[in-house]
């Protein structure tokens, strides 16, 4: 797709017309399976609208797409910058409607890219969601529904991954990857539409080297760069997202994406609202048998295993990496592992009591 959109600006940053021709546009890509192309009216006027740049205008928007549109590979450069946000307002005012339509009308319709030689005769926003699953699958072949930003759940009907199809860096201001596979990730709904929405990964790193500010869907992950810290406050706990290693590339990427996804309160929430009484259950139903005994150290070597088997499936499991961080605090802070095992304890005797209670009749 992004060879074919780098051909067409080609296309028309050579062509001596003075205004777009259909026929001529046609003939030149004969052969590739494009004439669905211009059958989208948005496609259409975006392509007339750039005849109204000049030539060396055109020349400029052929030459940013090509430099923006491989910023994955430019991770390491100190010098590289996104090139669309410098441009003219001018420019930008007419060849954002394409680029934008190029997903809004194609990717993102009914019928998708229909070009000579693609895998999937007609390529759909669908695909690309179905893609990021199946490559994503847990260990034992089964759907991994774990949201990548936040970690909990995406909620879909089927295999078919109908998550939302979040432009990591908006549209509305890099239109040139509006049909990028490495600015395409599938999001919780929250996560996209309540949190990121079109906030801007890069506000306020504007310059060269400003890609190191952040971490990338795909190319630079940050699992394990992050840590999580509990603040004791009371009557709720709040989780704190920190920093691993004390680098400052880590502590800036860290902050940028709590900030776009809006972590602490949010994994806070989770925390006090659902996940310590699901910690809380498991470690009680493991010790209702009466002839088990219940010390403190018992409870400790609970949480360790429960710790441990969370870590392991962090990745295919929702919510298993923030439990797991949560268990790990209760088991090197003492005073939060003997509260909550005299909190356990109490439930314990209590179930133990009433399980005692109830004797089986006699035959």
């Amino acid at each position: 797709m992004c060879r074919f959109v780098e051909q067409v600006l080609g296309y028309v940053a050579t062509d001596l017309r003075p205004s777009f021709d259909r026929a001529h546009f046609e003939n030149t890509f004969a052969g590739q399976g494009v004439e669905w192309f211009l059958d989208y009216k948005a496609i259409r006027e975006g392509l007339t609208g750039l005849y109204r740049l000049s030539r060396q205008q055109r020349r400029l928007l052929y030459d940013t797409f090509k430099a923006d549109i491989v910023f994955a590979a430019q991770l390491g450069r100190a010098d590289y910058q996104f090139s669309y946000p410098g441009l003219p307002a001018s420019v930008k005012e007419i060849a954002k409607p394409l680029f934008e339509a190029l997903y809004d009308d194609i990717l993102g319709g009914s019928t998708g890219f229909r070009m000579t030689g693609l895998r999937k005769p007609n390529l759909l926003r669908g695909h690309v969601r179905r893609g990021f699953f199946e490559a994503n699958r847990k260990r034992d072949n089964q759907f991994n529904q774990v949201c990548p930003a936040c970690l909990g759940m995406i909620e879909v009907d089927s295999e078919d991954g109908h998550a939302d199809l979040d432009h990591y860096f908006t549209k509305s201001i890099y239109p040139t990857l509006s049909v990028s596979s490495d600015n395409l990730i599938p999001l919780c709904k929250v996560c996209n539409q309540t949190m990121k929405r079109a906030k801007d990964p890069l506000e306020g790193h504007r310059g060269p080297g400003q890609l190191a500010f952040l971490f990338l869907p795909y190319h630079r992950p940050g699992i394990e760069s992050i840590t999580i810290g509990l603040d004791q406050t009371e009557p709720d706990e709040k989780i704190v997202v920190g920093v691993r290693r004390e680098k400052q590339a880590d502590r800036v990427r860290v902050a940028n994406f709590v900030s776009l996804f809006e972590l602490n309160d949010r994994w806070s929430g989770r925390i006090n609202s659902s996940l310590y009484e699901t910690i809380r259950q498991d470690v009680i139903s493991d010790f209702l048998d009466p002839n088990k005994a219940v010390t403190e150290q018992a409870v400790k070597d609970k949480l360790t295993s429960l710790f441990r088997a969370k870590m392991s499936s962090k990745s295919t499991v929702p919510d298993a990496y923030l439990l797991a961080k949560y268990v790990e605090k209760i088991i090197k802070r003492p005073e939060l592992l003997a509260a909550f095992y005299r909190e356990v304890t109490e439930v314990i005797d209590l179930e133990r009591e009433a399980m005692l209670a109830i004797e089986p009749e006699e035959e």
